[in-house]
């Protein structure tokens, strides 16, 4: 049935559906592809299930230890491949790189875990990693550098210089031999995952690819989603940090393509900005012909400045929350060492999460800035539904002014949540009638505040 599968909420179109229920999706493991690695996979699922976690990313990546392509070796070959027993055919397909992907589709949906795969890892397709690589004309008996625009190296990284294998489609290069090839892999992909309810699909890992590749891909997958009669849900991740970049435009200005965005590069954003920028792209895309639909952040980094950078475990974290008081649909760590993985400390923060946004309606709340007043930067973040319910965030405690919506006396009841502990700490009960001044039990530490009226 449709409503099993997940969609987005028809009564909360920021946030996912999942079997007739509004969810928000909170993550982390330990690689991105887990599929492509069963003794990790079978480590992390059960955890992340364990601590309220409902949420992984499957990139259909293969390079690394432990894991296998998704084509068979040529076990014969036709010139100028003669000795071709080393190469791969791209028209037979390991079965064991599929059987790993349905395994691992099935294991998330028992556990209640959505899938959110990216059909293109785009880091398997440049420099080293790509002189290995099935696609690679140099190892696959099935075309040349003469009968396709690729090359047998491409010694760049991705945000210097786009691979020619993500110019295939007609409107760019038109390479008609590798473009076939590409849709019998989108297809497979398709056959083996879209009978499962619970995955989400995102076309690239932050690429610089060109608009016309992400449009090209978005309707062949709708096309190919509709023959099979499955509604499909599909994003763009682009690489440029700042969303405020046109180059976003092309996910959140084609709704019958795209039904939700992924702002993950947004997470080399830092403190206020981070938060400020996933505002404006919020409010911007409440404007947009689709309106509002879920917001996803499907690896929130821990580094600060660069991928050279030594962990920031405190903004890591800060960016785990923030995302979720902006009002984002999920929030997940990035894997190891980029970021938290499914460490301790992340199944710490996950559960911590879970714990205090099932303790009030969060899909009734709206990101509310304007309602704090004598808030210093990244000092605070506010979720709201006005008059009845506040919830605040503050990165290492705070003192600010909350407006109440309204000039009705109100009867409060404040609750401090200590995420160190996952539980609320205390509980006042005050009187306000248009703002109440809001300040946390200490300075030295994590707090979120619940603040509801009882009459």
């Amino acid at each position: 049935m449709a409503a099993d599968r997940i969609q987005v909420s028809e009564d909360t179109p920021w946030y996912w559906s999942y079997h007739g229920e509004t969810v928000l999706l909170l993550g982390g493991s330990d690689e991105d592809n887990l599929f492509n690695d069963p003794a990790l996979m079978e480590d992390n699922l059960p955890k992340l299930a364990a601590c309220g976690g409902n949420y992984i990313r499957g990139t259909l990546s293969w390079r690394d230890e432990n894991n296998v392509p998704p084509f068979a070796k040529a076990m014969g070959g036709k010139p100028p491949f003669a000795l071709a027993g080393d190469k791969y055919d791209l028209t037979q397909f390991n079965e064991e790189f599929w059987s790993r992907l349905e395994t691992c589709c099935r294991e998330c949906e028992e556990l209640g875990i959505i899938m959110q795969i990216e059909i293109w890892a785009t880091f398997d397709h440049y420099r080293d990693n790509w002189l290995r690589n099935p696609w690679n004309p140099s190892n696959n008996v099935n075309y040349t550098t003469e009968n396709t625009k690729l090359e047998t190296e491409w010694p760049y990284h991705p945000a210097r210089k786009p691979q020619p294998f993500f110019h295939s489609v007609p409107a760019v290069n038109n390479d008609e031999v590798l473009l076939g090839y590409q849709q019998a892999f989108v297809r497979r992909v398709l056959d083996v995952t879209l009978p499962f309810g619970n995955v989400l699909y995102c076309l690239d890992n932050e690429t610089r690819a060109p608009a016309e590749w992400a449009l090209y891909w978005g309707e062949f997958i709708a096309q190919e989603a509709e023959k099979r009669g499955v509604q499909v849900n599909l994003t763009e991740m682009w690489d440029i940090w700042d969303l405020r970049d046109e180059v976003h435009a092309t996910t959140y200005q084609h709704p019958e393509l795209f039904s939700f965005c992924d702002v993950s590069q947004n997470n080399w954003q830092v403190g206020q900005t981070h938060y400020d920028r996933l505002i404006w792209y919020r409010n911007n895309l409440r404007e947009q012909a689709g309106g509002p639909r879920p917001i996803n952040n499907v690896k929130i980094y821990g580094r600060v400045g660069g991928s050279k950078k030594a962990l920031d475990e405190r903004e890591n974290i800060e960016r785990f929350w923030r995302n979720i008081f902006a009002g984002c649909a999920s929030a997940r760590f990035h894997r190891p060492d980029a970021g938290l993985g499914l460490s301790e400390h992340a199944q710490a923060v996950i559960h911590a999460a879970r714990a205090f946004t099932d303790a009030f309606d969060l899909f009734a709340c709206e990101p509310r800035p304007d309602l704090l007043s004598e808030c210093g930067e990244n000092e605070a973040y506010c979720l709201a539904a006005p008059p009845n319910l506040f919830a605040l965030y503050f990165p290492s405690g705070g003192n600010v002014l909350l407006s109440l919506g309204d000039q009705a006396a109100h009867h409060l009841r404040v609750r401090w949540f200590d995420p160190a502990t996952a539980s609320f700490a205390s509980q006042d009960v005050v009187n306000a009638t248009d703002s109440f001044r809001v300040k946390s039990p200490n300075e030295d530490q994590t707090w979120l505040a619940l603040i509801e009226t009882t009459g």
